[in-house]
């Protein structure tokens, strides 16, 4: 593992016991014409994590507190608070989403398109640096796919799964012995990515056009044999689409990504 996935974001962090909720609620004062006279919340619709609470009308409450809940066994989990007056009556329950900390990570697993039966399932510590581009297949189908995802972590939790796409090219009819073309990602934010197999050494010139054919930016050469692949940071582009060009002595070829 060498180069960073830059579209990829930190998704799990260290492995902690307890949940720390933090909600800031300001009350109005008055509830269907009567004072507030208290609150309550709990989590997932489970009865047995209900915390009931005593506050006073125009209070400003700040629910920041430590809830020892080790039992949580999904990833995704509500929230729901309530306000009660001075007659009873509790107002209408108002819910937030929060996620359970994976904990560190021990493990990933990728797969391209909708193939979720076909995933590729590895291992990996908390301080791994992933290299997916080198891992993306040949041999599939010319045009537009994607790849997906998803960490696990030592609670047995998975990640959000992340998603990106990837165009991929057979061959290039302009650049004879240049074949498994890969674009990754399509559309891209920091990192412009491109993979690609040679019959023999070869110099390559790569620039960025914009969609009127304008040099927008020099790439240089680029020196390759065999399969390789080579990361550009264009996050200083503006937002839009623009064209790679790549050429040699033999030709030139040219196709489209959009910057985002």
């Amino acid at each position: 593992m060498k180069s960073k996935v830059t579209y990829l974001p930190s998704v799990v962090r260290s492995q902690v016991k307890q949940l720390l909720i933090m909600a800031l609620v300001i009350l109005s004062g008055e509830l269907h014409a009567q004072s507030v006279t208290g609150y309550r919340y709990w989590v997932n619709d489970d009865p047995s994590t209900l915390v009931d609470a005593t506050s006073t009308p125009g209070a400003s409450i700040q629910l920041n507190e430590l809830l020892d809940l080790p039992s949580l066994a999904r990833n995704y989990n509500l929230m729901t608070i309530q306000f009660v007056d001075d007659n009873g009556a509790y107002s209408v329950p108002y819910t937030r989403v929060f996620v359970k900390n994976t904990g560190l990570v021990n493990g990933y697993e990728y797969w391209i398109d909708d193939a979720i039966d076909q995933r590729i399932t590895l291992s990996a510590g908390p301080a791994s640096v992933l290299d997916l581009i080198t891992a993306l297949p040949t041999g599939i189908s010319a045009g537009m796919h994607t790849v997906t995802i998803r960490f696990s972590s030592a609670n047995g939790t998975w990640s959000v799964p992340l998603v990106a796409s990837f165009d991929y090219y057979v061959g290039i009819e302009e650049l004879a012995g240049i074949t498994d073309v890969t674009l990754f990602p399509n559309p891209v934010s920091e990192g412009l990515g491109l993979r690609l197999t040679t019959d023999a050494l070869r110099t390559l010139s790569l620039q960025v056009l914009d969609m009127d054919g304008r040099l927008v930016r020099d790439l240089s050469t680029w020196g390759v044999s065999g399969t390789t692949y080579r990361t550009w940071d264009i996050s200083d582009l503006v937002e839009g689409g623009y064209l790679l060009r790549m050429s040699d002595e033999q030709g030139s070829w040219t196709t489209r990504f959009v910057k985002q």
